[in-house]
């Protein structure tokens, strides 16, 4: 891989992985939910598309760390031989 393309992949990654992990932590808890039987949002039962959403983002955060590893790895592979 070229510099620019190193740069690149882990910037694109730290933004993908900081990008899920924002969206992880909102459907964690749930500000906009509210159910009679707690006054916390975050202990009402998470619906089915919160939970398809909130897995994707923490796949994405996954996905991300990767991707910023690949990057940084192979950066330093090439800066040493």
């Amino acid at each position: 891989m070229r510099q620019r393309t190193k740069v690149l992949a882990i910037v694109i990654g730290a933004v993908i992985a900081i990008a899920g992990a924002i969206v992880t932590i909102i459907y964690f808890f749930q500000p906009w939910r509210s159910c009679p039987y707690d006054d916390s949002p975050s202990a009402c039962a998470m619906l089915p598309g919160d939970a398809t959403v909130m897995s994707i983002a923490m796949f994405g955060t996954l996905v991300g760390l990767v991707i910023v590893a690949r990057g940084f790895v192979v950066r330093r592979a090439n800066a040493n031989g």
